[in-house]
Formats: C-alpha cells, sequence, structure tokens
C-alpha cells in the first residue's frame, strides 16, 4: 500500500512539472536587476554578477542614449601599424566622442558617485543581453535599462588578429562582433568585478 501511494506521490509530481507554463518560469533578466539612484544619475546593480551599469536618458549630455563613439586608446601600440585606434571619431554630447574620453569624463563628473567606471568586456556585455527577447529586440531589459538601443555597442576587448579592430556586442541579434575601431557606436559603462560571469562561446 505505501509503495503504491509513493507511486502515486511521483506520478503526480511529475505530471504537475510537466503541466507547468513555461511562461511562469521568472527570467533572471526581469529579477536579477537593482536600481539605484544617487543624485548624479541612476545606475543599475546585477545582482548575479555584483556589476553596475550605466543607464541612459533622452537629456543632452553625457549619457544621451543617442550619443555614439569611435574606439580608442592612447596606450596601444602605436608604431607603424597603429592599434590606438581613432580619436573623436562618433557623435555626441560632453566629452570628445571616443571611448577613452567618454571614460574620463564620466569618472571626472562621478556618475553615481563613483570614479572608476570603465569600458565592460564582452562577457560583461553578454551578462546583459537577454537572448529570450530576440524576436522582439533590443536583447535588455528596458525597465532597467531604458533607452537600450537594438544595435552594436563597443567593449573594452581588442581583437588580437586583426590590427586595429575590437569586439562589439549587437543587442539587435545577441551575439559578439569584430569591427574597425574607427566606426561610431553606442557605449555603456560598468563598474566593479563580477563574482560569476559566463564566457562568450566563440
Amino acid at each position: 500500500m505505501k509503495a503504491l501511494t509513493l507511486k502515486l506521490s511521483l506520478a503526480c509530481l511529475f505530471l504537475a512539472s510537466c503541466s507547468q507554463n513555461p511562461d511562469d518560469i521568472a527570467n533572471p533578466h526581469d529579477t536579477k536587476y537593482s536600481t539605484i539612484r544617487s543624485g548624479s544619475g541612476t545606475c543599475v546593480l546585477d545582482t548575479a554578477t555584483q556589476l553596475t551599469w550605466q543607464t541612459k536618458t533622452s537629456q543632452p549630455g553625457l549619457h544621451n542614449a543617442m550619443n555614439t563613439y569611435s574606439w580608442f586608446d592612447p596606450t596601444e601600440t602605436n608604431g607603424e601599424l597603429d592599434f590606438r585606434g581613432l580619436e573623436d571619431g562618433g557623435d555626441c554630447d560632453g566629452s570628445s566622442c571616443d571611448t577613452w574620453h567618454y571614460v574620463r569624463a564620466v569618472n571626472e563628473a562621478g556618475y553615481c558617485g563613483h570614479n572608476d567606471w570603465r569600458m565592460p568586456i564582452k562577457d560583461e556585455l553578454y551578462s546583459v543581453s537577454d537572448l529570450g527577447r530576440a524576436e522582439n529586440p533590443p536583447t535588455m531589459n528596458t525597465a532597467f535599462f531604458p533607452h537600450a538601443q537594438s544595435a552594436e555597442y563597443w567593449s573594452g576587448n581588442d581583437y588580437s588578429f586583426q590590427y586595429n579592430t575590437a569586439w562589439a556586442w549587437s543587442f539587435k541579434y545577441g551575439h559578439d562582433r569584430v569591427d574597425w575601431k574607427k566606426e561610431p557606436k553606442f557605449v555603456r559603462l560598468v563598474r566593479g568585478t563580477a563574482g560569476e560571469l559566463e564566457e562568450v562561446k566563440e
């Protein structure tokens, strides 16, 4: 009798799990974020990775969502082949329109009370890309990241095998891609060190 009762209980549990609506399962991109507000701006904490992200606005200035930047780093090799990228090659407000000067300007302004903002690596961009939204991009939770664009954002990663190129992340298709550093793209800065971070599969 006990064996029969146990079998019936297991069968009920199995049927209950099979009948669960996939839409009822919580999307981590809807539950892992927390908004942080300060006198100098609003940013977002990813509680899964412990990274803090910049948000964008529709207002003119450093955080305008439509600002674009070329990839530039004056510390990169500058010789017969110039790996630094292009200085001031984007279209923006509030700073020179390249990644290096932009990071400097945001840190000088003390955005969200911090001055250690930086360019994200592509694995970090992957961590906030919600591939479940690929049919209705951007592939990002726009409740926490308003004004996110269905477009490419620069990462801080050089591409090792082609001079003067770097990795970008597409929030339209949810994948990475290499492009010339001179190309203007969007930028979203990050701060902190990730506790857990899944690597982008090449």
